[in-house]
């Protein structure tokens, strides 16, 4: 028993072998003075010998010391002969010659020069003043020459500049903040329009709600500290406001969001007024703020979705330069502003990004190349707060607060995820859209390997998305834009490539550019409905109608397709609905039917009638400069009423054999002489009539409900909060509304319901293709380059005919699905696709069973 309880010890782990059982490669037990295999086995000389494996580290810890000992010496000794007098060093020399050890040499140079420093002390002390004066003035110049610097008033002045001599309390600085906290009514404070607490409280409510989740350009707590105990600083303005109330009334349909409640052409247009009237006054272009910074964005903003390119241009323009000036695009934390606090950063910061936003939607709207650039900033990106990110988010209409699709907000999320699109879009207007790169041919490889890095960074964006992020019903306003501008970098991404045939295009043979910006307009199509249906597209960014005329562009190109009747159907309803409130949409609609009969389409008749309908309601565009921008003077017109078009169209009667509906033609303004339509829908002559026909918005509570807490930020965050600034919120509770006396009101339910005037006369369609171009294509033709070089029969069914489309390692590769195998290939949540993968069929309408 005893025999099989003991084990055999085991061999103990030595970390060096000998000599010998290394050159053996054989186990070695290292003991002292022989090992077992050396002793027993072999009969050999056992010598251990660590020094000799040079595969171990500390074999050469000997060598390094003693390189290291020598290298300090030989430089001690170079750098003395270097600086040494002329007669110093010869002397050195001949001992460096004569000696036996230069280390004692090199001693006896560093106690020579210990002695020289504590001899020469007196001496410097003495002409110390002199000398600091001179090397504080080269120190400075030196620094400020390599250095950016921030100065007081937040303005970014670079090292090749003399302005940063200038002394505290020159112009550079702004001036202090103004405190009208002890004035009643501070929030109507904030515009000359109304004093009407309650509309300003639900238009601004309007833009929080529905433009500032996609346009995320400041930082919502910093503006509401100020705001509401209304303090005039650089967070906010009376500018701001103004611009943020402009945005709101296209929201929405109370009389007071109109200058002129019986023209609905006119939304915002008062409060925009008064934001011009505050910028000529007080000089706000001249002087860079953070909040001017955000009113000009967002007016730029405004502009295009009023159809006025030109002076949206301009304003965006005004509020990149000044964020320029002010440094926004550098990271402030290497600019010497150490004096700025964690919220002034974090502002900063999401002002750029969001200018950075707005930059790129000029630019894929207007074809032009990015102002704002990811190599002229250093800037991070701004923080994901968790607080702010849990905070509710519900619809909020002209009726109340809806808490069907009552949600976590997630705006910084989603605005960080639209931040890294852009990046990818603007890398799609420089590579592929730039003028210097159009001008020359470049090598088929070449244009292959940058569409194949394109596509690859926009699959990886949206498979990284997270999985709240995704397309569904239901879905945050914001997230399905989000999508929408995804799918429109799609098209962009491929539309270069439409020019090759099938015989000269660097692409494999089963890619096919047309495909591929079909699916991706249907996708779109998808998603407005989605939105449609959760929201109504009376809410939603004026970006929109942009990317909803891009995918109608690809719809018209494709019909008569089935599914393309369907999208153009569903598009041009889409947009009648957005035109209730942005004026671009009208004139979308104008150019689409343009395009269509240049293009010679054949409309389905349900699209015929979506831009007759549209036509009677708004009438024509004249020149594009009719569409003017509301003036600051009192005697300028608002809107003008429209005549019919003087352009021949569909709408001619000699188009149409059947009879109209409305048996007796109205009685209509003077007309330019040319070409008239026939006789079109009654359209009351007068304005009482006009309104009591068609009430141009919905009917206002008697008592206007406040403005939704859960749409007020608490102030805070991770950050310090600012004490006695902001009054602590209540809970939300969107069920219940009080009024000032605390007795609960409920909304009255009013749908809105518009009828728009017609706006100006319309010059002809040479006219309006040709101020079009700088906003859509130099060349309407351009889009259809090469489109009828691929095969004609091609079915257009996404889901019938998938694009396979695969990158691996930067190259295009085809995928080995047979077609119409829908096993195995992924779907999107929500049913939403992405390019290489199939459309659901099912419910994408929205519109009942009609297209099944």
């Amino acid at each position: 028993m005893s025999a099989e309880r003991a084990q055999p010890s085991k061999r103990r782990c030595v970390s060096t072998a000998c000599v010998a059982c290394r050159k053996r490669k054989s186990k070695c037990d290292g003991n002292l003075p022989s090992c077992a295999a050396c002793s027993s086995v072999y009969h050999t000389p056992c010598v251990y010998d660590p020094n000799s494996d040079h595969r171990r580290k500390g074999v050469y810890k000997k060598d390094t010391d003693t390189l290291r000992t020598r290298n300090t010496t030989l430089q001690t000794l170079i750098q003395a002969i270097l600086n040494y007098e002329e007669d110093d060093a010869f002397e050195l020399v001949r001992q460096i010659r004569s000696c036996d050890d230069l280390e004692d040499v090199a001693a006896s140079v560093i106690s020579q020069e210990k002695g020289l420093m504590s001899t020469d002390k007196a001496k410097e002390s003495a002409s110390n003043e002199n000398i600091a004066e001179i090397d504080q003035f080269e120190s400075e110049l030196s620094g400020k020459m390599s250095e950016l610097l921030l100065d007081g008033s937040r303005k970014f002045i670079g090292g090749t500049s003399n302005l940063i001599f200038l002394p505290p309390g020159s112009e550079l600085h702004e001036p202090a903040a103004v405190d009208v906290d002890n004035q009643p009514h501070a929030v109507s404070r904030w515009t000359e329009v109304t004093d009407d607490d309650s509309l300003i409280s639900h238009l601004m409510t309007m833009y929080f709600t529905w433009h500032y989740p996609f346009f995320t350009t400041l930082s919502k707590n910093m503006f509401y500290r100020d705001y509401i105990r209304g303090v005039s600083s650089s967070y906010c303005s009376s500018l701001l406001v103004n611009a943020m109330l402009a945005l709101g009334c296209h929201f929405s349909s109370w009389q007071g969001a109109f200058d002129d409640p019986q023209n609905l052409a006119t939304a915002g247009n008062h409060f925009f007024k008064e934001a011009k009237r505050l910028i000529l006054e007080n000089d706000e272009h001249e002087n860079a703020k953070l909040c001017t910074v955000q009113a000009f964005a967002l007016m730029s903003v405004r502009e295009a979705g009023c159809g006025r390119e030109g002076k949206g241009w301009v304003y965006s323009g005004l509020s990149f330069r000044m964020a320029f000036d002010l440094g926004l695009n550098l990271d402030s934390a290497n600019l010497g502003a150490h004096n700025l606090s964690d919220e002034e950063m974090d502002a900063r910061r999401i002002t750029f990004w969001g200018c950075y936003l707005i930059d790129k939607c000029w630019s894929n709207y207007l074809g032009r190349q990015p102002q704002l650039t990811s190599t002229n900033a250093n800037v991070p990106k701004f923080d994901v707060l968790p607080q702010e990110e849990i905070e509710l988010w519900s619809p909020y209409t002209d009726s109340g607060v809806g808490h069907e699709h009552t949600q976590p907000s997630r705006t910084r999320a989603v605005a960080l995820q639209i931040t890294k699109l852009c990046e990818i879009s603007g890398d799609v207007l420089v590579f592929f859209y730039h003028p210097t790169e159009l001008e020359k041919s470049q090598p088929k490889q070449s244009e292959l390997k940058k569409l194949s890095d394109v596509h690859t960074r926009l699959e990886a964006w949206k498979n990284n998305l997270p999985k709240e992020l995704v397309a569904k019903e239901g879905q945050l306003p914001q997230v399905l834009v989000m999508h929408m501008f995804y799918q429109l970098q799609i098209i962009h991404l491929y539309r270069p490539f439409l020019k090759y045939t099938k015989a000269n295009t660097p692409l494999p043979s089963h890619v096919s550019p047309r495909k591929i910006c079909t699916q991706a307009a249907a996708t779109v199509s998808k998603l407005l409905r989605i939105y449609k249906r959760g929201y109504g597209l009376k809410q939603i960014c004026n970006i929109a109608v942009y990317i909803a005329h891009t995918a109608c562009t690809v719809h018209l190109l494709n019909l008569p397709d089935k599914n393309a009747q369907r999208d153009v159907i569903h598009g041009l309803k889409n947009l009648e609905e957005m035109a209730e409130g942005w004026l671009c949409a009208r004139r979308t609609l104008r150019i689409l039917d343009i395009s269509a009969n240049k293009w010679q389409v054949e409309l389905p008749p349900e699209a015929i009638s979506v831009f007759e309908r549209t036509h009677n309601k708004w009438g024509s565009w004249g020149s594009w400069d009719q569409a003017t921008s509301p003036s600051t003077s009192e005697d300028s017109i608002n809107a003008n009423i429209l005549n019919p078009s003087t352009s021949p169209s569909r709408f001619s009667p000699s188009r149409f054999p059947f009879p109209h509906p409305h048996a007796e033609p109205i009685a209509m303004v003077d007309t330019p002489v040319g070409p008239q339509y026939g006789p079109i829908s009654a359209v009351p002559i007068s304005f009482p009539a006009m309104q009591g026909m068609h009430p141009p918005q919905s009917n206002r509570p008697e008592f206007a409900p406040p403005e939704p807490t859960y749409l007020r930020p608490q102030v805070a965050y991770h950050f310090t909060p600012l004490q006695g600034s902001v009054p602590a919120p209540s809970p939300p509770n969107p069920n219940k509304w009080y009024d000032g006396s605390g007795a609960r009101i409920s909304p009255q339910n009013a749908t809105p319901t518009s009828v728009a005037s017609p706006v100006s006369g319309y010059d002809g369609t040479e006219n309006l293709v040709e101020e079009s171009q700088d906003w859509w294509s130099r060349n309407a033709n351009a889009y259809g380059i090469g489109m009828d070089s691929w095969s004609g029969n091609w079915d257009a069914t996404p889901q019938n005919q998938p694009s396979l489309i695969q990158y691996q390692d930067g190259n295009l590769r085809s995928a080995a699905q047979p077609s119409g195998s829908g096993d195995g290939q992924p779907q999107a949540p929500g049913g939403i696709s992405t390019v290489g993968q199939p459309l659901d069929p099912d419910n994408t309408t929205g519109y009942g069973d009609r297209w099944k």
